[in-house]
């Protein structure tokens, strides 16, 4: 009876044991922090895209109060830099950036995550059968009242075709990139209805039509253009009819620049951000 006991425990030892494992194997994979001043930096990965691809979050996490930037930082500030020189078996690589917000620092407005950030990143194999290693070397600052120029490493090994992983850390922060979306009206998400010059302005600035989703709202709109293109603080006007007028200054642009220029403009808002690319005829700026 005791040796039944006894084996009826092992049993249960080594089914709980199995069990953690597998536990264990679903998680997501993760790389060593990579530890900076004031911030620290690491790599996770989630199941692989019914594509193939693989999919990839670059995570920081900074010290109370600290802030780092977006891809287009607005009027100060650094945009990160990503160097996958080192990574293999990798084809191509897709930085998916979720929607930021605005914030002032000592010199004015910029755009950018404050405390923390995933950045998601699908990952393309060059074979699919094979695994991957993604390695990244970013350079970034990170804000206080001072901004603090900062340097991670990290590294990740990915097994081709992983799809019980999960990461709902990655995957909440895949949930905020914006949906790419065209002009407009779209149910159930926020939409650009109009893009125009805005002459109320001494030097031509941007006006736009905004619909807000039933139960959604509108909270900011960022505006990115090809080269040296600055823009301002958007300014939201509700109107009596549900719309928004949104009003977006020129700050500055490429000397000579005018035309059909292509713009992105990012809109953060409820149920979920978009991301509309148009192109907009400005003329040359006045002397």
């Amino acid at each position: 009876m005791n040796r039944i006991l006894s084996l009826l425990a092992l049993g249960h030892l080594a089914f709980g044991a199995a069990a953690h494992a597998q536990d264990m194997a679903n998680e997501a994979a993760t790389s060593p922090w990579s530890i900076a001043e004031h911030a620290k930096l690491r790599l996770i990965a989630g199941p692989t895209a019914p594509t193939g691809k693989q999919r990839v979050g670059v995570e920081i996490v900074m010290s109370p109060g600290y802030k780092t930037y977006w891809r287009s930082p607005g009027q100060f500030g650094v945009p990160p830099a990503f160097d996958w020189a080192g990574s293999t078996n990798i084809g191509g690589l897709d930085v998916r950036w979720p929607v930021p917000e605005r914030f002032q620092d000592s010199a004015g407005y910029s755009i950018g995550y404050v405390g923390e950030v995933v950045i998601p990143v699908s990952v393309q194999p060059v074979d699919p059968s094979r695994p991957v290693m993604v390695v990244l070397k970013l350079d970034y600052a990170v804000c206080e009242k001072i901004c603090v120029p900062v340097k991670g490493e990290a590294s990740l090994w990915l097994e081709p075709g992983v799809t019980t992983v999960v990461s709902p850390r990655l995957e909440s922060y895949e949930a905020r990139v914006p949906a790419p979306v065209k002009p407009g009206p779209h149910g159930g998400k926020p939409a650009i209805l109009e893009a125009k010059l805005d002459d109320t302005v001494v030097d031509p600035g941007i006006k736009l039509t905004l619909q807000v989703p039933q139960d959604g709202s509108i909270e900011d709109v960022f505006v990115e253009g090809p080269g040296m293109w600055s823009f301002g603080k958007t300014h939201l006007t509700p109107q009596a009819d549900g719309l928004i007028t949104a009003q977006i200054r020129i700050n500055d642009r490429p000397k000579g620049a005018s035309g059909p220029i292509p713009l992105i403009f990012t809109v953060r808002g409820t149920p979920k951000p978009v991301e509309t690319r148009l192109e907009l005829d400005i003329p040359t700026a006045k002397p």
